[in-house]
């Protein structure tokens, strides 16, 4: 029987001890903040277009295409894009120009635009 007593004894103590062992963490930590502050909205930035519409300075107003490409104006530019391959022989002029062989040209050109022209 004395060595039930000190089983229960042993016990007792070793449970004291790991009751006592577990609850005891030193400091406490405060608990963290379930939310984040607000965050301060960033100002919006400008949007900005992938390709930079051409100046109305750049643009040939009596042929609908950028001065700087229009070779009805300045027949120095043909050689360049025949050399790009970029030329129909048909109607003169370069192929990304040529509303005739290609209606769509037309729309793109018009995109390109300034405004008011």
């Amino acid at each position: 029987m004395r060595r039930a007593n000190e089983r229960r004894a042993f016990l007792a103590v070793a449970l004291l001890y790991a009751a006592s062992a577990s609850g005891c963490g030193g400091e406490e930590k405060p608990a963290a903040p379930t939310q984040a502050p607000p965050a301060k909205p960033e100002p919006a930035s400008p949007k900005v277009p992938l390709v930079a519409p051409p100046k109305a300075a750049d643009w040939c107003g009596e042929h609908g295409v950028p001065e700087s490409a229009c070779t009805r104006c300045n027949a120095d530019l043909v050689p360049e894009f025949k050399k790009k391959g970029d030329w129909c022989d048909k109607h003169g002029l370069p192929e990304s120009q040529c509303v005739t062989c290609d209606p769509a040209v037309a729309e793109k050109l018009k995109a390109l635009a300034p405004a008011g022209k």
